[in-house]
């Protein structure tokens, strides 16, 4: 056993020494090369289970009778934060809101962030804005009724972020090897209101939660050798995103929220997951587009 382990240490420091003089060669003797990073999974579209029923509604409602929407703050009021990443809960519900929105067809009013615009139009006051930034009589004019009303707001939060509300361990060791697995839920809520722009009456209220589960497997071998600790272990462990599930509420929240603004001749959508097939069809079918014009 001892000489098998003067073995194993000379190894190591044949390897290191190798490693150590091979990077020294390459600084002294090549120029720096461009390292390529590793390339990830490939970019694809924000969806979720909802996205389908979202889709649903834009094809079988007639845009130009549907409300303008305006969408306001969706803050997080969870308190809740990380100790390495700060907060726990998106900064950016109020996106994934106007996201979802403009799945479901709904024509929509800029109110977020208006720092940009309202730049402009004091720019415009005062006739600095031309075509091309030359001196000239054709100056960006302002006129009354210029900018596009809202009909409706959305407005709400993240309301709920609770961890670990419920978590079960099963483990097990025979001498040096053992394993186990680990389940636990945590859960997620979102509160959003749809509000009359001109009399500001609540005109639905959406608060929606939702859980998510996560599992981790371990298997592993623990063994003292001697002097030596033997330690080795293989394991799996996946969770639900927290973000990715905020999302897939909001966009479950907006259709509660939305479904009775597509007027009263409006083809029916699903309202929940288990059709998604169903509204995948509706909406790929030129009858029933026809019919919803």
């Amino acid at each position: 056993m001892i000489g098998g382990k003067k073995i194993i240490h000379r190894a190591i420091a044949l390897a290191a020494t190798g490693l150590a003089l091979g990077g020294c060669a390459s600084f002294a003797d090549t120029p720096p090369q461009r390292i390529t990073p590793l390339s990830g999974a490939r970019v694809t579209d924000g969806d979720t289970a909802y996205s389908s029923i979202l889709r649903c509604m834009a094809a079988q409602t007639n845009a130009a009778v549907q409300p303008r929407i305006a969408v306001g703050e969706v803050a997080d009021y969870t308190g809740r934060l990380d100790g390495l990443n700060g907060s726990v809960a998106p900064q950016g519900a109020a996106l994934m809101v106007i996201s979802a929105l403009a799945k479901a067809g709904f024509p929509l009013a800029e109110r977020l962030d208006l720092r940009i615009a309202l730049q402009e139009l004091d720019y415009a006051n005062n006739k600095l804005l031309g075509p091309d930034g030359q001196p000239t009589e054709d100056y960006r004019r302002i006129y009354s009724g210029s900018i596009a009303e809202a009909d409706l707001i959305v407005l709400g939060g993240i309301t709920e972020l609770d961890f670990n509300i419920r978590s079960d361990v099963a483990e097990a060791s025979v001498g040096p090897v053992g394993g186990g697995a680990r389940s636990y839920v945590m859960s997620v809520g979102v509160d959003l209101r749809l509000i009359d722009a001109r009399s500001l009456r609540v005109v639905n209220v959406a608060s929606l939660q939702k859980q998510i589960r996560g599992r981790e497997i371990r298997a592993g071998i623990f063994e003292f050798i001697g002097n030596t600790t033997l330690d080795l272990g293989v394991g799996r462990r996946r969770q639900e995103p927290v973000h990715g599930a905020i999302r897939a509420i909001i966009e479950k929240a907006v259709i509660d929220l939305m479904l009775e603004q597509r007027g009263a001749n409006a083809p029916s959508c699903p309202t929940n997951v288990q059709s998604v097939s169903y509204a995948v069809e509706q909406a790929a079918s030129p009858q029933t587009q026809s019919e919803g014009d």
